[in-house]
């Protein structure tokens, strides 16, 4: 019998225990430049989950996505050659490309249709009892089947000629997530899974449509006016840049000479920030300086959780790769994959404070070894990748603290700063059960608000990107480089 539906069980369950341009995307296709007078889409994905979500990754692979006019043939957006994964937990606070500019004809269309295979999850059994298969305190792997999910606009989109739009797929992964008396699985086809947004969110700049952030990997091309990187996992990426004026930041200190252009080359690993302006250009803001090196180490990048069958006690869920050796474990990693993680002899802690740089960001509060906290997202510099009866265990020789994304409601609110309250499960405890988020004028980025902090209300659900430091000394564990109010 269904007991439930969606995720709003694993909260319930868990509540009730503890009372006792170039496109983002894996692979080819997508819209193609205007043509004539045709109307240039550009389409985002984000997504809208609830607060005290247990699912830790969720992978789900679009195979096309297609709008139907009121009358004749339905219009291709977006026609990868193969499935184009995106991970959608990192998509809380942050927007995906997934095409931009493509040509559809003028005219009036009632809905949208996006094509999935079969889509998978990680989520972690916070309560005291199982829940189907997935035992308490531990991680599980969930599926589901290919699917088709429309969505049908409240009021039709209009296109007119040489119009600029922004479709945003918003999807919701909670309300996919059924669970029954013996299982838990995924499926799309549920109502509310996905709505579409057609205009940006308040908060983002005048002239842009959305804001891309910190895509992560290898540059592969790079001029004074351009560059793309490619991540192993998400794709590659293109954006425009302005060589004099991109800011750049070395959080590791590699870069002779201090952080500039000059320091980034071809083979380089970086990490992008850039805005989806609304002509459909995609202009690179800001890059991290990840590894200078033109042959640079593998990397692995994820969210940490409680582990107690790996050696330190720490696992790792793979949510971004740079991955350069041939014949590695972790080649093969994919989205949501589980891995062992334990720290070389001399391994090094550094912050990426990214657009937080020079905004005071307490580094002090992720120094070493106990400084780890489940919740965190760390990338990890790889020393050695083996495989074992845990699964693969990577040896890091560099810990890079970089930002989490989590969901929870606002419980108060004073100056700069809010707290929130109900954590994600698989978060490490707090000394409070309120923890602190500090924000910085003018460096973070807030979206569905208009006034920063003071635009919160308590009660409020919000989605943060976030540095999360050390929770039992510093007095705000998270450093929030984005606030989105969904």
């Amino acid at each position: 019998m269904l007991r439930n539906r969606a995720l709003f069980f694993l909260v319930l369950v868990s509540a009730l225990a503890s009372s006792s341009c170039t496109l983002h995307r894996p692979s080819g296709g997508g819209g193609g430049g205007g043509g004539g007078n045709n109307a240039s889409v550009s389409l985002t994905i984000s997504d809208s989950p609830s607060a005290n979500t247990s699912v830790m990754s969720f992978t789900l692979p679009i195979l096309g996505v297609t709008l139907t006019p009121s009358s004749g043939s339905a219009v291709s957006l977006f026609s990868p050659s193969a499935a184009a994964n995106f991970e959608l937990t990192r998509l809380q606070s942050d927007s995906a490309l997934v095409a931009t500019n493509a040509s559809v004809p003028p005219g009036t269309y009632t809905s949208l249709k996006v094509t999935v295979a079969a889509a998978s999850a990680v989520l972690f059994n916070g309560s005291s009892v199982a829940i189907g298969s997935c035992a308490s305190g531990t991680v599980c792997s969930i599926s589901g089947n290919a699917a088709t999910i429309t969505f049908s606009f409240t009021s039709p989109l209009n296109l007119t000629p040489n119009q600029n739009q922004l479709l945003d797929l918003d999807f919701n992964y909670n309300n996919a997530v059924v669970s029954t008396n013996t299982s838990i699985n995924i499926d799309l086809t549920q109502p509310n899974v996905l709505s579409t947004l057609t205009a940006p969110l308040t908060g983002v700049p005048s002239g842009d449509f959305a804001n891309v952030d910190d895509f992560t990997g290898q540059v592969t091309a790079i001029s004074g006016s351009s560059i793309t990187v490619k991540s192993t996992l998400r794709g590659s990426l293109t954006a425009s840049i302005n060589s004099s004026s991109i800011m750049v930041n070395d959080p590791q200190s590699q870069c002779t000479g201090g952080a500039s252009f000059a320091c980034v080359s071809k083979g380089s690993v970086v990490s992008l920030q850039g805005v989806l302006t609304s002509t459909g250009a995609l202009d690179g803001t800001g890059l991290d300086v990840i590894d200078a090196s033109t042959t640079p180490a593998d990397e692995v990048e994820g969210t940490i959780y409680t582990n107690g069958s790996c050696s330190s006690g720490f696992g790792l869920i793979v949510g971004d790769s740079s991955i350069f050796t041939s014949g590695s474990p972790l080649a093969s990693a994919s989205f949501g994959s589980k891995l062992c993680l334990t720290l070389g002899p001399t391994a090094t802690f550094t912050v990426d404070d990214g657009i937080l740089t020079n905004q005071g960001v307490p580094i002090t509060g992720f120094g070493s070894s106990g400084d780890l906290f489940a919740g965190q997202t760390i990338r990890a510099n790889v020393a050695s990748a083996i495989s074992g009866t845990s699964g693969v265990t990577v040896t890091a020789s560099e810990l890079l603290l970089r930002f989490s994304r989590l969901t929870a409601p606002v419980n108060s609110i004073s100056g700069s700063t809010f707290t929130v309250t109900s954590l994600p499960a698989y978060f490490a405890a707090t000394p409070t059960t309120t923890p602190s988020v500090q924000t910085y004028i003018n460096a973070t980025l807030f979206e569905g608000v208009t006034t920063g902090v003071a635009g919160l209300s308590t009660g409020q659900t919000v989605s943060i990107s976030a540095l999360f430091l050390n929770p039992t000394t510093q007095p705000q564990p998270f450093q929030a480089a984005k606030v989105r109010a969904p």
